[in-house]
């Protein structure tokens, strides 16, 4: 299957006055980024990556979605990753994914999800959402801390955005002195458009290649690298975009 590229939030200077802080003038630079970064060059796609476990699905064959825009600019859809073991369905619909009682360190992201012009919003896209807490363990939907622990869906408002309020997941290993860089997973899908499944990461991780366990993994992806912030309120803070492929 075709795959797509994940752009993580940086500075533009393209003129238009955005008051620095505020939410929506963040989601707006999101937006802008699309025709920003849309004819950039050198961002490296990878192969998918493992979780530790065997049979793994891994959805894409090193293919990429790019449409060429009429201003000759190339923008390119989000690229896939393994779905892995931990994968359940029936995540209830909440943008609240760590409770507030959840252990770690707190973290805010905020996003949009584009069509594969990387300007229209697709309005509705559901991002379905799941990670390891703290100390990198999964949970099952039922186990003690609550339904669906660290689970569930967000849903794209009329532009396109959505925002997270988790915990930054923890590091784990998968064999003797082998560890995974820490990341989401997230299956993001629209009607009329390609589904796709993928994991974020995050910079400054010690297990990012050349530490990653997965030697075969997109983990050395910049585009699913997404820089941290610390924000004024205590926790960290990230912002990505997502371009989904025409089906």
């Amino acid at each position: 299957m075709p795959r797509a590229l994940l752009v993580p939030g940086s500075s533009l200077h393209d003129g238009a006055s955005l008051r620095a802080g505020s939410p929506l003038d963040r989601r707006a630079l999101l937006r802008l980024l699309g025709r920003a970064s849309a004819g950039a060059a050198g961002l490296a796609l990878f192969g998918a990556c493992g979780d530790g476990g065997g049979g793994l699905e891994v959805d894409g064959g090193g293919q990429v979605d790019a449409t060429v825009l009429p201003d000759g600019a190339i923008c390119r859809a989000t690229t896939a990753d393994v779905l892995g073991p931990y994968h359940r369905s029936g995540a209830p619909s909440r943008t609240m994914i760590a409770a507030a009682t959840e252990a770690g360190d707190r973290l805010a992201l905020d996003g949009v999800v584009l069509a594969d012009d990387c300007t229209t919003p697709l309005v509705g896209a559901v991002l379905d959402v799941w990670q390891a807490d703290a100390a990198g363990a999964y949970h099952e939907p039922d186990a003690a801390g609550g339904p669906y622990r660290l689970r569930g869906k967000v849903t794209a408002a009329a532009d396109g955005t959505w925002m997270v309020d988790t915990i930054r997941p923890g590091n784990y290993q998968t064999g003797p002195g082998a560890w995974r860089p820490a990341h989401l997973h997230v299956i993001v899908s629209h009607p009329g458009y390609r589904t796709v499944t993928t994991q974020l990461y995050f910079a400054g991780d010690p297990y990012l290649p050349p530490n990653d366990s997965c030697t075969t993994c997109g983990s050395d992806d910049p585009a699913r690298i997404i820089p941290l912030t610390a924000r004024a309120g205590g926790g960290l803070a990230g912002e990505l975009r997502i371009v989904l492929a025409r089906a």
